[in-house]
């Protein structure tokens, strides 16, 4: 399904008040965790993107908050321009982002543009007892470098790809999230 909207300028002109929340939490970290399709737009992310900032790193999030058609304000990560999300993209060295996919297994596919962070990451989830790789669809890799997730400083950075079956789970199982979080915190600690 594509995008309605291919700006957020035509997202902001089109949709009605209160279809959309946007959340920052600056710490000034090296590290800013952003959400851009949260809320009911892809559920469970901004749950598992606040539980991995904990108490110290920056998070951003754009959420759906309509009682239907939250889809609508999907836009393409490549082409993400909310002001205040790219503000704190490129305000940190390093971005992570958190992103739903469809699956009713559990799986994460981590792509972005830095690849040993990458594959660090996906040792540290199969460590801690979760499916992890990168993902099959290259159009689902993270590897434009126009993607919010590639627009730190750095110009690279991760995106988790996260099964709605794995997502369902972290937000059920407050051990199953904490363990998810520390393995995504154990990689961003090499940095």
């Amino acid at each position: 399904m594509s995008d309605k909207y291919v700006t957020f300028a035509d997202l902001s002109t089109s949709e009605p008040d209160g279809a959309y929340r946007i959340v920052v939490r600056p710490k000034g970290s090296a590290v800013a965790l952003i959400a851009p399709h949260a809320g009911k737009i892809e559920l469970g992310t901004s749950e598992i993107c606040k539980s991995v900032a904990g108490e110290d790193l920056t998070y951003y999030l754009f959420e759906g908050c309509k009682s239907s058609s939250n889809r609508h304000l999907h836009i393409t990560s490549s082409r993400f321009d909310e002001p205040q999300g790219i503000n704190v993209a490129q305000s940190a060295q390093v971005v992570v982002t958190f992103h739903g996919q469809n699956g009713n297994k559990y799986f994460v596919n981590v792509g972005g543009l830095a690849d040993q962070l990458c594959a660090s990451l996906i040792c540290r989830l199969k460590a801690a007892g979760f499916t992890a790789s990168q993902h099959n669809d290259t159009s689902l890799q993270g590897r434009d470098k126009n993607n919010i997730c590639n627009r730190g400083t750095k110009g690279q950075g991760l995106q988790l790809e996260i099964s709605r079956g794995l997502r369902e789970a972290l937000t059920a199982d407050k051990n199953a999230m904490a363990r998810f979080s520390s393995a995504i915190r154990s990689a961003l600690d090499e940095l």
